[in-house]
């Protein structure tokens, strides 16, 4: 059964349903086009995410970008499939503060065997902070 876009939005909007690792991230889904491949969403880092220099570290800031990328393939097929990162590559451009931040993750490529994504981290103020671009496998949703 194919879900809703109304669906996946009260699915990706109630923390109940996220994944421990997003609720730690603090994923809030602003929103999605299904048919353009791509989600918008924000993420509120806490305070022991930070690096001695008192931004976020840097793994914390790749997995809010492969969070985003892979809600946006998963949208892309209304949640029928996960998809497993397989390869990865952050570019830092600023230090990400401690605030809420604005992650966008797109569809580049999506095929049966592989996807291509690519995804943005920016400050409220909209200055870009981080660039990712990642590719993963396809997979049944697990139910």
């Amino acid at each position: 059964m194919e879900l809703s876009d109304d669906k996946i939005r009260a699915i990706l909007s109630d923390p109940a349903k996220h994944p421990p690792s997003a609720r730690h991230l603090g994923f809030e889904l602003i929103d999605f086009s299904v048919e353009n491949g791509w989600v918008e969403v924000a993420f509120t880092p806490r305070a022991e995410f930070v690096n001695p220099a008192g931004a976020i570290q840097g793994g914390f800031v790749c997995a809010m970008l492969d969070d985003a990328m892979a809600v946006a393939a998963s949208i892309s097929k209304r949640l029928a499939v996960i998809v497993p990162t397989l390869q990865m590559t952050v570019t830092y451009l600023r230090p990400t503060p401690v605030e809420r931040v604005l992650a966008r993750g797109e569809v580049l490529r999506f095929s049966s065997s592989s996807v291509a994504m690519q995804g943005t981290l920016r400050d409220a103020g909209g200055a870009l902070l981080a660039v990712a671009i990642a590719s993963a496998v396809p997979r049944p949703f697990p139910r």
